[in-house]
C-alpha cells in the first residue's frame, strides 16, 4: 500500500472523528480542550490500527501454515479489501440512520477517552484490513492518527458553519474505504 493511499484510508476514517467533532464544536470550546480532544484522538487512531495491524499479521502467519504462500497472500488480501468494502457501507449507512447526539455529552475525564474509542473503533478493523495487506506498520499508523487528529481540529473550529455537510462527509468517507477495498481487489492475481 503506498503513501497515497494511506492518505486516502486517514481521511475516510477521519470523517467520523471530523463529524463528531463539527458537532460539539458548536460548543464553543476552549483551545486547551480542542488540543485535548485532537491529541487523544489522534492517539487512538494510531493505536487501534496497531493492534488491528497486530491481529491481521497473526492472522496471516496462522493461515500460512496451512496454505501456500501465494494462496495465502491471496487470501489475505481478499478478506482486507472485503472489509474496507464493509466498513465503507457502514459508514455510509449510520451516515444516514443515525442522528449523532453529542450536545449533552459531557467532555472531561473518561468521557473523552469514550468519545476517542467510539470514532476510533472502525480503525481496528482497517488495522486488522493493513496487517492482512502487509503493508507498513507504524508510518500508516501514524499518517492515520495525524489526519485524524487534524480533522478534529478542523471539525472543531468549524463546528458552526459546517454542521448541515456532515452527513455528506460521512458518505464520502464511506465511498473512498468502499473504493479502496475495490482497488486491493482488482490487484489480486
Amino acid at each position: 500500500m503506498g503513501v497515497a493511499e494511506v492518505l486516502f484510508l486517514g481521511i475516510a476514517l477521519g470523517t467520523d472523528a471530523f463529524s463528531v467533532s463539527v458537532a460539539i464544536g458548536t460548543k464553543q470550546l476552549d483551545w486547551l480542550l480542542i488540543l485535548k480532544l485532537s491529541l487523544v484522538i489522534g492517539a487512538f487512531h494510531i493505536l487501534m490500527p496497531l493492534i488491528g495491524i497486530q491481529l491481521g499479521y497473526f492472522l496471516q502467519k496462522f493461515f500460512s501454515y496451512y496454505y501456500f504462500q501465494e494462496t495465502i497472500d491471496q487470501l489475505t488480501t481478499a478478506i482486507g479489501a472485503g472489509l474496507l468494502l464493509i466498513l465503507g457501507m457502514i459508514m455510509i449507512y449510520d451516515s444516514m440512520t443515525e442522528e449523532q447526539e453529542v450536545s449533552q455529552f459531557n467532555l472531561y475525564g473518561f468521557s473523552i477517552i469514550i468519545l476517542a474509542f467510539s470514532v476510533s473503533i472502525d480503525a481496528l478493523s482497517v488495522g486488522f484490513s493493513l496487517g492482512m495487506l502487509d503493508t507498513g506498520l507504524l508510518v500508516s499508523c501514524l499518517i492515520l492518527g495525524v489526519i485524524a487528529a487534524l480533522m478534529v481540529v478542523i471539525g472543531l473550529l468549524l463546528g458552526t458553519k459546517l454542521g448541515n455537510l456532515v452527513e455528506k462527509a460521512e458518505v464520502l468517507g464511506g465511498i473512498t474505504l468502499i473504493l479502496l477495498g475495490i482497488h486491493f481487489i482488482l490487484t489480486i492475481g
